[in-house]
This record gives C-alpha cells, sequence and structure tokens, in this order.
C-alpha cells in the first residue's frame, strides 16, 4: 500500500483520505481491523496496523488525533512526504524540507527529534552525529576504538528518520510538556 503525508490534514493511503478528526469507522473503512488496538487510562485508544508500523491514535472522542510511521528504514511502509520518501531521504533533506514547508517556530529536542507547528508533522531519529562524535570521543578517551559496526549501525540511524507522524495541533502541545 502507498501512503503519502498530507499536511497538516491526514494521510492518504492508496487513493483515500484518512484526515486528522476522523472517527474509527472512516480508518476501518480504508484500512480494514487494526491488528492491535490499545486502550489506556486517559481515554486514548491507538490502532496498530501492517506489523505495528503504522499507528492511529483516537481521541476520548474517538477521533483520530494522531498518525505515526513507525517502521524507518527496516520497515515496509514507505511513507511519502512533499514528493520524497520519509525514510529513505536523508536526516537534513528532510529537516529541510520541512522547514522550507512551515515557516514557523519549528520545536527541536537536540537534533533527535522535531516538531513544524504549521504543518503538524513530528520527526524522530534514534541517533544523531554529534551523539556519534561524542561516542567515539568517549572511546578513544578509554584507549579504544568503535567497532565498525557499531559506528555504522549508529550512522545510519543518525542518518534517516525512524518516526515521522502527523497530529493535530493540541496532541503535540501535550506531547512537547513531556519533553522537559
Amino acid at each position: 500500500m502507498r501512503f503519502t503525508i498530507l499536511p497538516p490534514e491526514g494521510i492518504d493511503a492508496d487513493g483515500r483520505r484518512i484526515n486528522i478528526g476522523a472517527s474509527a469507522e472512516d480508518i476501518t473503512a480504508v484500512l480494514g481491523q487494526p491488528a492491535d488496538i490499545l486502550n489506556d487510562d486517559s481515554g486514548l485508544t491507538r490502532y496498530y496496523y501492517f506489523d505495528n508500523e503504522l499507528r492511529f491514535d483516537l481521541d476520548s472522542n474517538g477521533r483520530l488525533s494522531f498518525v505515526e510511521f513507525i517502521g524507518g528504514t527496516e520497515g515496509k511502509l514507505k511513507p511519502e512526504i512533499y514528493g520524497i520518501n520519509a525514510f529513505e531521504a536523508g536526516a537534513d533533506e528532510l529537516l529541510s524540507l520541512l522547514t522550507e514547508n512551515d515557516i514557523g517556530a519549528i520545536t527541536e529536542d537536540g537534533g533527535y527529534s522535531y516538531y513544524f507547528p504549521n504543518i503538524r508533522i513530528g520527526m524522530t531519529r534514534h541517533a544523531t552525529p554529534e551523539a556519534i562524535a561524542e561516542m567515539k570521543a568517549e572511546y578513544q578517551a578509554d584507549g579504544e576504538e568503535v567497532s565498525p559496526e557499531i559506528l555504522a549501525f549508529e550512522q545510519k540511524r543518525a542518518a534517516h528518520w525512524a518516526m515521522i507522524g502527523i497530529g493535530q495541533s493540541e496532541y503535540y502541545r501535550k506531547k512537547q510538556r513531556h519533553y522537559r
């Protein structure tokens, strides 16, 4: 299935739209029943599809508040945004593209995650070039070398985004409180 992220409205799944604010019935009409459904104490319901690579968060009113692609470069889903593959594009390339399209006060968490308020996109990666440089320096200070396998693994994690999501602005405001 081909997915396109359509900021700030929602996503397209093989030509069928699922917009932020959609009902559970709207989602299942497009994707069928989820593989897994989780409920938490706050009233949030999460639908998971495609081996947990795609998550939908429904608020306490049963309305879609957030969609997240969580497969990264290893996953089968390859969502596109503004004409490029969100996971195969270089981290700097996608960051630059989203920055150009947002034209707002972007929130950043140490280079690991970014939130673009006007287009309502958030993205996260598991490593940064700076963190890799620090890791290498720590190894060198201990008189050791980072193994080529570990270095290659960490460089790949820094070079690409692992997760990208689109949601209501209220969703991100709540999430930002947890970062601090």
